[in-house]
């Protein structure tokens, strides 16, 4: 799974900024989704994703973050933000 090529990301101080290049469409992301993202560009397959984000957040947030990790690249995947490799 790697973003789309026509889809950028920036990081940002509030989390992060994806910019789909084809419509101009521009997504800010919250800290935990730009962790997502950031996990999804460095090649980490989608089911490792929820474990490597949990090591990060304390152990409150980390019962929130499986579901919310795979609900968020399921929605990049349909938006076709992201794609397989």
């Amino acid at each position: 799974m790697q973003l789309a090529k026509y889809v950028k990301f920036r990081q940002e101080k509030f989390g992060g900024v994806l910019f789909e290049t084809r419509s101009e469409k521009v997504y800010a992301l919250n800290p935990t989704a730009a962790a997502v993202v950031r996990e999804i560009q460095a090649g980490t397959p989608e089911d490792q994703i929820p474990a490597r984000l949990k090591a990060s957040y304390d152990a409150d947030e980390a019962a929130r973050i499986d579901r919310e990790a795979m609900v968020f690249a399921q929605q990049l995947r349909e938006r076709g933000l992201i794609v397989e490799d």
